[in-house]
């Protein structure tokens, strides 16, 4: 993992812009993106009303990332609330679910940014602010834009290697180590829930993300979710593997996660798709009625 607030060489990006720039950048991007992925919420304009210490969550209140992260009774007080809106008031359940659902959305505004724009927001606890529907967090906001703009010259698929090794590890920098990372910290301080849980929590998260624009834009989105991976953090390694399958005309890219994120403690107790509890045919059978479909 590179260091926090180092940027990618110079050879791989047109400028970082902050300020005014960024959030012209970042918003042009997400006004960029597919219908299929509207439901991805993310606003740089003005992000209020910003939560005081200690407050519950509430529609159309904005959490700063910082300071929820930086006080775990905080955190834990919104966890805990989360699960009782989704139906459960086991701690550990909680607790995943609650993680997953966050670094879902920091990763894929992200990698939805990236893959359509060339564009990298600077994904950093900081910079950001969370809120949170229905128990469940939904939208993400830049409180102070910072984004890189990348390269896009030169290859067929928009991005050279250099450029998409630089994103990827400016990714890893500030989603992760710089975000998530402190997350999993804080949640784990209030609540006994496994460190590889979590983190198995987050790199399916990051799959979806590159598996939902490889979806709306092309197969040219794999091999830079692959170098994700490849280029990970040692957290990541280990706790899933993309798998492509075909059947017939129809072609699918899929995740096989390697722990569970115990959804299916929650009342309906169904599974996931890609639930490591499920026998691998199980698993690949379904897939392939995906694509038959």
């Amino acid at each position: 993992m590179t260091t926090a607030g180092k940027s990618p060489g110079t050879e791989a990006c047109r400028q970082l812009v902050e300020g005014e720039s960024a959030r012209q950048s970042i918003d042009a991007a997400v006004a960029g993106f597919p219908d299929a992925i509207s439901y991805v919420v993310a606003s740089t304009g003005d992000i209020a009303p910003l939560a005081e210490k200690g407050a519950a969550a509430a529609e159309g209140l904005w959490f700063p990332c910082a300071h929820l992260l930086a006080d775990p009774t905080w955190l834990a007080m919104l966890i805990r609330a989360s699960g009782r809106e989704i139906g459960t008031d086991d701690p550990q359940v909680a607790a995943s679910l609650f993680v997953q659902g966050y670094a879902y959305r920091i990763l894929m505004v992200a990698v939805a940014c990236l893959t359509t724009a060339g564009v990298i927001p600077d994904s950093a606890a900081p910079r950001m602010a969370i809120g949170i529907s229905k128990g469940r967090p939904r939208a993400v906001g830049y409180l102070q834009p910072a984004a890189f703009l990348l390269d896009s010259s030169g290859t067929e698929s928009g991005l050279s290697p250099a450029t998409a090794e630089a994103a990827v590890d400016f990714l890893h920098d500030t989603a992760l180590e710089g975000h998530i990372a402190p997350l999993i910290a804080a949640t784990r301080s209030v609540t006994r829930v496994g460190a590889r849980l979590l983190w198995g929590n987050v790199a399916s998260s990051a799959a979806v993300a590159f598996r939902t624009m490889d979806g709306c834009l092309s197969d040219s989105v794999r091999p830079l979710g692959e170098l994700f991976f490849e280029r990970a953090p040692s957290v990541l390694c280990g706790l899933g593997s993309f798998l492509a399958l075909t059947e017939g005309e129809r072609s699918g890219w899929f995740w096989e996660r390697r722990n569970c994120c115990l959804y299916d403690r929650i009342p309906g107790n169904a599974p996931c798709a890609d639930c490591s509890r499920l026998p691998t045919e199980t698993r690949r059978a379904g897939y392939r009625r995906s694509l038959g479909g």
